[in-house]
């Protein structure tokens, strides 16, 4: 199964993300992180299992890519920084179905997390995502 697609797609929406917070477009560059980070672990779990999972909830996911890799590192940087990841599963419902407003210090704090995670990801696999 080809899924080097979602790898290419989730650089996209985080390239994005990151353009849309310089335009002060904040709840946009919130869904976008959440889109970005949500495909690069389907992304992970596909490359190990053959197929992802359909579903876009972290507490799903990280278990699932955990297992695929048997990292347990993975779910402590999940329970260490579970806030983090219920604001980004938030940016997904929020930014299209609500009137929450994201903030220009709550998008950097998710960028910066992000790219926190990121470097975990990479490391454990050998992937380069930016």
């Amino acid at each position: 199964m080809e899924v080097e697609f979602l790898k290419e797609r989730g650089r996209e929406f985080f390239e994005e993300a990151e353009e849309l917070l310089k335009k002060k477009r904040y709840n946009l560059s919130a869904f976008n992180l959440e889109q970005a980070i949500q495909l690069w672990i389907k992304y992970l779990i596909a490359k190990e299992i053959g197929d992802w999972p359909k579903t876009h909830y972290f507490s799903e996911l990280i278990p699932q890519l955990t297992k695929a890799y048997q990292e347990e590192k993975i779910l402590k940087f999940y329970h260490k920084n579970e806030l983090f990841f219920d604001n980004l599963e938030e940016a997904y419902f929020v930014s299209r179905y609500f009137p929450k407003k994201f903030t220009e210090n709550g998008v950097s704090l998710l960028l910066k997390k992000s790219k926190e995670f990121l470097k975990l990801l990479q490391k454990i696999s050998k992937e380069n995502f930016l």
